[in-house]
């Protein structure tokens, strides 16, 4: 039987499916795809985490009218930010409420999200999740220790064949992270991690 806290995460990621679906139907949003620590539980790597983030590929330029569609405030990233922006909501579950962030990248990420896409059961819901090679190229970008120690177990986990490594490479020129991914994969060659 899942705990509490599994049954709130749950509830709250059904319930913002539900509004991303509404939003996408509406043409307000072109995708989303699931990335944070559940994206790396899905593929492989569990860990502990407190929120639930999307990344979000929009329809429309009229962030605040995606905003009132799925409840949220919206954050415009600054020029320095590598973030476009960030819609912020928390989903109330049992008196427990939930922070999920649901974020803008630069338009260069938009086919590695969109294109990467794979849809798989995450508490009991169906989710559109970045694929594995994209969840490691936005953590590279993201760049906090967390981040990177997620992308390199994630790497590790998944042990890529060569070919793999070559389209990941061509995906990180086209998002500007393959000095970021050239540093790991040599790290996890010297660690003898790779394939």
């Amino acid at each position: 039987m899942p705990d509490v806290a599994t049954r709130g995460f749950g509830q709250a990621l059904t319930e913002v499916v539900r509004r991303l679906e509404g939003a996408t139907h509406d043409g307000l949003l072109r995708g989303y795809g699931l990335i944070g620590g559940f994206a790396a539980a899905a593929w492989g790597v569990p860990r502990a985490t407190h929120d639930i983030d999307f990344v979000l590929v929009t329809g429309s330029t009229d962030h605040r009218k995606i905003a009132e569609a799925i409840g949220a405030q919206f954050r415009a990233g600054d020029p320095s930010d590598p973030l476009r922006g960030v819609f912020h909501l928390t989903i109330d579950t049992k008196g427990r409420g939930i922070p999920i962030q649901l974020i803008l990248l630069p338009a260069r990420w938009t086919d590695a999200v969109l294109n990467g896409l794979q849809t798989l059961p995450i508490l009991d819901c169906s989710v559109p999740v970045v694929s594995w090679q994209t969840l490691v190229l936005l953590k590279l970008y993201a760049g906090s220790p967390q981040d990177l120690m997620d992308a390199e177990t994630v790497l590790a986990v998944r042990r890529p064949k060569p070919e793999e490594i070559r389209e990941m490479t061509s995906l990180a020129g086209a998002v500007g992270v393959s000095q970021e991914l050239a540093t790991l994969v040599r790290r996890l060659e010297h660690m003898g991690l790779s394939t």
